[in-house]
């Protein structure tokens, strides 16, 4: 079955291909039809390109009851609860695990909703998170512009007493101005809105431009639909309420007889309102310190990532994947073919090594496995967990992994030899505590053996993912574990990209059929959504809304310093005349900007102290309590304050006093 996006870039669509014979890595197989448009697969972020039998691969223990690679899509029949579902799943285990005791005792089934399982609960949960946070970020930029806006409607509203006066006067109630001020609120909102959403669309196909390196198909579906829209108009409607009932709650306490003896612009507005602006800008300044934050953190967390240990040298080294069974060798055929290809490569120019592996790091296809130790023995539930892979002789000078003690897998280490294993740091201390784990033994769980005789330990890397905390793991020569699928290392003396063709060329040579992937340098694969990919997102989220941010807050207090310092212009001609400087007229100005900004930084602190904490988990290399990246948004909110209040202090410092003194 064909994804129907493949069957639109690969076949053009043409209904024609039904029936027909196609070569899927070097196999002949029949196209029997093509999914429909929308459904993509069970994958959250990935569209399935083809759908196969399950037992295409010859390689799948169809008859191993230890087997757990596959994942159960069911439908409930019709009032049937999930709940009701895990009893009754809950049963069968017990049954099965009695029926079995070797391979299903202890072994548990979970029955989740297909949302939040593509395919792992523990990857839903994980989207929901990230999800939920930026969100959160979102909230805060639309809570600095609602105050923005707040506050300059508020400052115009001022020189409109006299009218709304006049109105009431003529015989209009409260309630008629309320909705008044209510309607031109959500105009502004609602045309605000609509700019907002067009260019949302216009975001949304920018987004589904990215790429992840690799081969594997990935799907960021950022489109539009009426969910998106109406939940948009929802939140401007919201905005528009919110905005219009505060600034007509202002607006309609105003006294008709104390509004018509007002002179209409230039009125003094009470020191009410003068304090109910200061208040709006202090709250904006503290929410906006917020976003600061988090966009300095995320940015930290970029600068860690990109030059965090991994355990590994990224540098120079290119990775290719193939799975010789693809084309139908056998193990003894296998070892010949990847004997020859290693050897050509090594005969490339700008090749300095090379070196076989079943798994990449970060790579989407691992090993794990429960282990014991000899001289520990433990029950089945109590046994550790632990990350494995499978590598060649030259897989730690490949790649630059250190090995702290003990010796690397040599040529006599061969099928035919004593089993050994090289264990990291981290399993070492742990299954053998305060000892020298050279010349331990230990086995994977449920295996009546062979044991494993630990020959090296090297440093603790990071394997999987990015943010994942010191794992046990350990390594078995390729010689003795044989896999048809591998990741060949090549470390070059040039730019991977420029070796890998020449790569790829002698492969094929060798082997027309074989179909490579994933043929990329090690550092583009760090970029992965396993790797550095999610913090860069982060961070390049959080910079983009902390500077929406800036620019709401420096538009706002840049209108809110000119409107204060019209109102002062009599009391700055006074003081003018009565022998001031210019330096004190824009420490006078300068001063109140700069006190608002300390003061809403201040309680922003606390605001951001709670964000981060909750933040932390995508985080990398970085506490909630990064005081560097505190003082840095503080400093960078001061040089904000003063370029926002350049020009109004400029304007007040070069003010001449006899127009200052006739402004009343």
């Amino acid at each position: 079955m064909l994804g129907h996006t493949t069957w639109q870039r690969r076949f053009n669509g043409d209904p024609s291909v039904i029936g027909k014979t196609a070569r899927l890595n070097g196999r002949p197989c029949t196209i029997i039809g093509v999914v429909p448009p929308q459904f993509v697969g069970t994958f959250a972020f990935s569209e399935s390109e083809v759908y196969l039998p399950i037992n295409w691969s010859s390689g799948f223990p169809h008859d191993d009851r230890g087997t757990r690679m596959l994942h159960t899509i069911a439908r409930l029949r019709e009032g049937v609860t999930i709940q009701r579902a895990q009893a009754l799943a809950d049963v069968v285990a017990l049954r099965l695990g009695q029926e079995h005791p070797t391979t299903n005792a202890g072994v548990s089934v979970r029955v989740l909703p297909e949302r939040v399982a593509r395919p792992e609960e523990n990857n839903a949960q994980s989207n929901q998170f990230v999800a939920a946070a930026l969100i959160g970020l979102v909230a805060l930029v639309l809570l600095v512009a609602e105050v923005n806006v707040t506050s300059l409607l508020l400052a115009r509203s001022e020189n409109r007493r006299k009218e709304l006066a006049i109105r009431a006067a003529l015989g209009a109630s409260r309630g008629r101005l309320v909705r008044h001020l209510l309607a031109e609120s959500a105009v502004l909102c609602w045309l605000g809105g609509a700019v907002g959403i067009a260019l949302g669309a216009l975001a949304a196909r920018v987004l589904t431009l990215v790429r992840l390196p690799g081969d594997l198909p990935v799907r960021f579906d950022f489109q539009l639909d009426h969910r998106v829209v109406t939940y948009a108009l929802a939140l401007t409607t919201a905005t528009a309420i919110i905005v219009g009932i505060t600034v007509a709650w202002r607006l309609s306490r105003i006294s008709v007889d104390d509004g018509l003896r007002a002179r209409g612009y230039g009125v003094t507005p009470s020191r009410q309102a003068h304090r109910m602006r200061k208040t709006l800008m202090v709250a904006q300044v503290a929410v906006t310190f917020v976003l600061a934050i988090a966009g300095g953190l995320f940015a930290r967390s970029l600068s860690k990532a990109e030059r965090a240990d991994f355990g590994f040298a990224a540098d120079r080294l290119l990775n290719v994947q193939m799975d010789i069974e693809q084309v139908g060798y056998s193990e003894s055929q296998g070892r010949a073919v990847f004997g020859d290809v290693e050897r050509r490569v090594r005969a490339l120019p700008g090749v300095e090594d090379a070196a076989y592996a079943f798994s990449v790091p970060f790579g989407y296809v691992n090993l794990g496995a429960g282990v014991q130790a000899e001289d520990r023995p433990v029950e089945p539930s109590e046994q550790l967990r632990v990350g494995k892979n499978i590598v060649d002789t030259h897989y730690f000078s490949t790649l630059s992994i250190r090995i702290e003690s003990g010796r690397s897998f040599t040529e006599a280490d061969t099928y035919y030899a004593p089993r050994v294993a090289i264990v990291n740091r981290r399993l070492a201390d742990l299954l053998w505590p305060g000892q020298d784990a050279i010349g331990r033994r230990f086995k994977e769980a449920g295996e009546s053996g062979p044991w494993m005789k630990v020959v090296g330990v090297t440093t603790t890397g990071k394997y999987r993912v990015l943010f994942e905390d010191p794992q046990p793991y350990f390594y078995v020569p390729i010689a003795q574990n044989y896999t048809a699928l591998r990741v060949l290392h090549v470390r070059t003396s040039l730019a991977p990209e420029r070796v890998a063709r020449d790569v790829e060329r002698a492969i094929h040579g060798l082997e027309p059929n074989l179909p490579l992937y994933d043929v990329q340098s090690m550092t583009k694969a760090l970029d992965s959504a396993r790797g550095r990919f999610l913090v860069r997102a982060a961070a390049l989220f959080a910079g983009v809304l902390a500077l929406l941010a800036v620019v709401l807050t420096v538009a706002g207090l840049y209108g809110l310093m000119s409107y204060l310092t019209s109102e002062r212009t009599h009391e700055i001609g006074v003081r003018i005349a009565l022998g001031a400087t210019a330096a004190s007229i824009a420490r006078l100005v300068a001063g109140e900007a700069v006190r608002l900004t300390v003061i809403g930084a201040a309680i922003g602190v606390v605001g951001a102290y709670t964000s981060a904490q909750l933040l932390r988990r995508l985080l990398f290399g970085v506490e909630p309590t990064d005081w560097a990246s505190f003082a840095v948004a503080l400093v960078c909110l001061l040089l904000v304050t003063v370029a926002a209040t350049l020009i109004p202090v400029r304007r007040a410092a070069r003010m001449s006093p006899l127009p200052a003194l006739r402004s009343e």
